[in-house]
């Protein structure tokens, strides 16, 4: 049977059934004499604040996942038959279709009104509907009060802004749910938050998000026409104080991709964004090997990166480094160029019959399960040459050994250490190679040697990692088809069970394409964006057998 869905679950729920035309929807006139919004009754210092665009595009677009093969298999997981019948059963504990326009207009619901929620502090919620039939959206709460709250006794009352109207369990001193309407709109909220909403409904407009300036410009610098936004305002629990001003986020569901792009105003000097500011540089990606699944571009200058290094290094490489006198910004970031490239792969030797490993490096060897290769191009070759000679006699400090070495005719540095055998380097024409383990070494030796070849990463997903100043992917396809491919001595003595159960798992995947990752500068705000590629289930042919 399929689990019955908590009350907070029926109201967020109900909380995306709306829409919000990113502030422009159509309404009543709020004090400021504009046309009223959802966003005009959600406060600015609400720890988060959420605004859907439209229910009927939304529905229909998430209506898609549910034929997944993924979505299928989460759903055989919690005994439904598939994900269709698991969301319609959803669906009839809130009381309305929510991947239907039509079934929410006949529920009371005006799609084109708008909808949005907020995240309180003391752990409350609300939300905010637009209103088609105030009676039958009544009715709408009252069976969904009655039959999943069990709230049953009903009271209505003029309060400060409009009509509240509660349902209540038998005896109960406080709500089990609150309605509050307010022109054209209905305020929700469970529990203790009801007494909240009078407040709410006559929040004066310059104290709601409908006008906060921040949140104006992150929108204006994000990408038009999302689905829906999210605001989260700096000084909250969220986002403690002394962080950043806030973070809004938008989203975009289409056909083949999940996209949320990130907006933060930087707090500190415009100089601290300097990393991010995209540069001219060598194109490296064709030297990565052809079967990583997972590829990283850094497109800015690393010399900017000095400043923030320690915090990528953590505090035991950083304090090394200071005990070896070794300065990585003089010594290395200073000396290379934009454009620096790096590429996993999954070991053939991987051993996966225990599961997942270890990710602490000091108890397990990283490429006994995946091998890696960096390359990036010097400024001066003779300057890392150089450098690379300091290394073995810094190398104890880190707990590992490194000794020179001829590979293939070019003079190499190999790192052991209690673990095995570490990250390996050396230079080839002024370009910086690092790799794991020796075979992955010799192997872009050679590759240096000659021009770039075809880069590994998917023709289709290029853009994720050239557009932005990093850029990272995780092709998934590629990955999945490494797991599938690795010998049966990989998942151990008698591993055929665990093996067939990793390959359902990755067969239910086949849907999910990949996930990239953008981080860029757009005027002083640092901005991100991750998406999920997905690859759609054809169409069912209209043909007839």
């Amino acid at each position: 049977m399929v689990r019955r869905a908590s009350p907070w679950l029926l109201l967020l729920l109900a909380a995306l059934a709306g829409c919000s035309r990113c502030g422009k929807d159509e309404g009543a006139a709020g004090p400021s004499g504009k046309a009223a919004s959802v966003s005009r009754y959600l406060p600015r210092d609400a720890q988060a604040a959420i605004v859907v665009k439209d229910l009927g595009e939304l529905g229909e677009k998430l209506a898609r996942f549910q034929n997944l093969k993924i979505a299928s298999f989460l759903a055989q997981l919690q005994n439904a038959q598939s994900a269709e019948a698991l969301v319609s059963a959803v669906m009839r504990q809130v009381g309305v279709d929510l991947r239907s326009r039509t079934a929410m207009e006949a529920a009371g619901i005006a799609p084109g009104k708008g909808a949005g929620a907020a995240f309180l502090s003391g752990n409350q919620a609300f939300t905010v509907l637009g209103v088609k039939d105030a009676k039958t959206l009544e009715e709408t709460f009252a069976t969904l009060a009655r039959n999943r709250l069990g709230a049953s006794e009903r009271k209505e009352e003029k309060v400060a802004g409009g009509t509240l109207v509660t349902f209540s369990r038998k005896g109960a001193e406080v709500p089990a749910l609150g309605l509050l309407f307010v022109g054209d709109f209905v305020l929700l909220a469970p529990g203790a938050a009801v007494a909240r909403l009078p407040g709410l409904a006559t929040l004066p407009v310059e104290k709601s998000v409908a006008e906060e300036p921040v949140l104006a410009a992150s929108l204006s610098r994000l990408p038009k026409d999302p689905d829906f936004h999210v605001y989260f305002p700096g000084g909250t629990g969220l986002l403690p104080a002394g962080t950043v001003q806030a973070v809004t986020l938008t989203g975009r569901i289409e056909e083949k991709s999940v996209t949320v792009h990130a907006d933060a105003p930087w707090p500190d000097t415009e100089a601290a964004l300097a990393p991010f500011v995209p540069q001219k540089g060598p194109e490296l990606l064709g030297y990565l090997p052809a079967d990583s699944f997972l590829v990283a571009r850094y497109g800015g200058d690393p010399a900017t990166l000095g400043a923030v290094w320690p915090y990528l290094a953590g505090p035991r490489l950083t304090r090394a480094f200071q005990e070896s006198g070794f300065d990585p910004k003089t010594e290395l970031l200073d000396n290379l160029q934009s454009g620096i490239v790096a590429g996993v792969a999954l070991a053939p030797t991987a051993q996966l019959g225990a599961g997942v490993p270890s990710l602490d490096i000091r108890r397990t060897n990283p490429f006994r399960f995946v091998h890696l290769v960096s390359v990036g191009e010097a400024k001066d070759a003779a300057k890392a040459r150089s450098t690379l000679e300091k290394v073995p006699g810094m190398a104890a400090g880190f707990g590992a050994q490194v000794a020179p070495e001829d590979v293939g005719g070019q003079r190499a540095y190999l790192t052991s250490y209690r673990a095995g055998e570490g990250a390996h380097f050396a230079e080839v024409g002024g370009k910086l190679v690092l790799a794991a383990p020796r075979a992955r070494l010799e192997a872009a030796l050679t590759a240096l040697a000659g021009s770039p070849g075809k880069s590994p990463v998917a023709e289709e997903l290029q853009d994720a990692v050239k557009e932005p100043v990093l850029g990272v992917v995780l092709d998934l396809r590629k990955m999945s088809e490494a797991i599938k491919n690795l010998p049966s001595s990989a998942w151990g003595v008698g591993g055929f069970a665990i093996r067939a159960t990793a390959l359902r798992w990755l067969e239910a995947t086949d849907d999910l394409r990949a996930v990239t990752l953008g981080l860029s500068r757009k005027d002083k705000a640092l901005q991100a964006q991750l998406s999920l590629q997905l690859t759609p289930p054809p169409a069912p042919s209209s043909e007839a057998p």
